[in-house]
């Protein structure tokens, strides 16, 4: 079964948990999504760059708890191992003028993709992204990561509202990496754990991980309505 493995699985403001940032490895390739805060160190921690090719990297969004340690890791990957990054955002120009702040040079260290249909190859997988609902001031993107084989993975990144037609999403035997909270205020630009179980039928809420969690007793409440947690490996 296709499944993302996480370095973090937090809130922007849950240290504890850290940054929510999730990773596949196969045929001498990393597929990263998202880059926050402490996710460079995590990554050199846990030396997922070593024997690594080929490295791809989806931004969600550019709040600073998702692209907040990008330019280093982007920085690292060049100097220490000579590989350029792929790094995939709707918004090419905003995520490339971010890191042209940070001193790093377009077309050596990363280069920029859109994400309307791409293939990996190396990954065996085709993503693309569409616009989801969050933060006034900030666009934030979910992904679609179609495999050639087995279950495909929806990953719905910061979002208030889910994207995709969930029921027949799920039926087909696909997996949901969803935004989740416990606060349930008015306004609230995540998705609350009350609107995530009136969206999905409990018969499918195993496919569901629960993601970008904000409370200590999260795990416990996710889990009593039926819902996985994503595990950080």
């Amino acid at each position: 079964m296709n499944k993302l493995k996480f370095l973090g699985r937090g809130s922007g403001y849950n240290v504890k948990e850290g940054n929510t940032s999730a990773y596949i490895i196969r045929n001498d390739t990393l597929l990263l999504i998202d880059c926050g805060e402490d996710v460079f160190k995590k990554v050199v921690e846990k030396n997922l760059i070593d024997s690594i090719k080929n490295i791809h990297i989806l931004i969600t969004h550019m709040h600073s708890d998702h692209v907040g340690s990008l330019g280093s890791f982007v920085g690292y990957c060049y100097w220490k191992s000579k590989i350029t990054s792929n790094i995939y955002f709707y918004e090419k120009e905003k995520v490339g003028k971010f890191l042209e702040l940070t001193g790093a040079i377009e077309g050596e260290s990363f280069i920029l993709h859109n994400t309307d249909n791409k293939r990996i190859d190396s990954l065996e997988l085709m993503l693309s992204s569409s616009i989801t609902e969050h933060a006034k001031t900030v666009n934030a993107y979910s992904f679609v990561l179609k495999f050639d084989k087995g279950n495909d993975i929806f990953y719905s990144g910061d979002t208030c509202k889910t994207n995709i037609d969930v029921i027949p999403f799920l039926k087909d035997g696909n997996i949901i990496y969803h935004d989740t909270c416990l606060n349930d205020c008015k306004g609230n630009v995540h998705t609350s754990l009350r609107v995530l179980s009136e969206t999905v039928p409990m018969e499918y809420r195993k496919q569901v991980y629960c993601i970008h969690i904000d409370g200590e007793n999260f795990a416990q409440e996710a889990e009593k309505q039926g819902f996985n947690v994503a595990q950080v490996i």
